[in-house]
């Protein structure tokens, strides 16, 4: 079911692909949906988003680990930006594409340099795996990042976001309980 509700030149799109509910930390559980305040749809139903602003893609419910994240997404320059257990994991940054930029959680500050550069203007495949004691980010099947610390607590919805005026589209979030 989707709603389109106008907000100025944007679009707040509250949508749910696919909701399977299932009890927690269930292998077989898995979540796809998405609240965004978003440029429009594409069609086949990817979100535009815009880095002038404030547009997002968010998915409506929050998630603890163990979890296994796939996002579907490309950016048109820089700035395709993730957040989950960190405020914010950077593709293409700005300043220096080829830097993994880890701004905020219990990995906060350890960028990665030559980790960051992911294609511009085609989609990608970035899994991102947390458990209680790790993290591990992939993209297109090449691991880029990994960091072992205290992510117990976490307890945080997903979200993809632009920034620096680039154009992130997103086909698709996935959050799936894994044991």
């Amino acid at each position: 079911m989707k709603f389109i509700l106008p907000l100025r030149r944007f679009l707040v799109l509250p949508f749910v692909l696919l909701f399977t509910s299932c009890a927690t930390h269930s292998p077989r559980c898995e979540y796809v949906g998405v609240i965004a305040k978003a440029r429009g749809v594409l069609p086949g139903g990817a979100i535009l988003l815009h880095g002038d602003g404030d547009d997002r893609a968010t998915t409506p419910q929050s998630f603890e680990p163990p979890v296994e994240i796939t996002i579907v997404a490309k950016t048109d320059s820089t700035n395709l930006r993730i957040g989950y257990v960190a405020d914010q994991v950077i593709f293409n940054w700005e300043l220096d594409p080829h830097q993994l930029r880890v701004d905020g959680g219990p990995a906060d500050g350890r960028h990665l340099a030559g980790a960051g550069v992911i294609p511009v203007n085609k989609f990608v495949t970035i899994k991102w795996i947390v458990t209680p004691e790790q993290q591990v980010i992939s993209v297109d099947g090449k691991q880029r990042f990994s960091h072992h610390g205290d992510y117990s607590h976490i307890y945080k919805p997903v979200t993809v976001f632009p920034a620096a005026n680039s154009y992130v589209t997103v086909k698709s979030i996935k959050v799936r309980q894994i044991q």
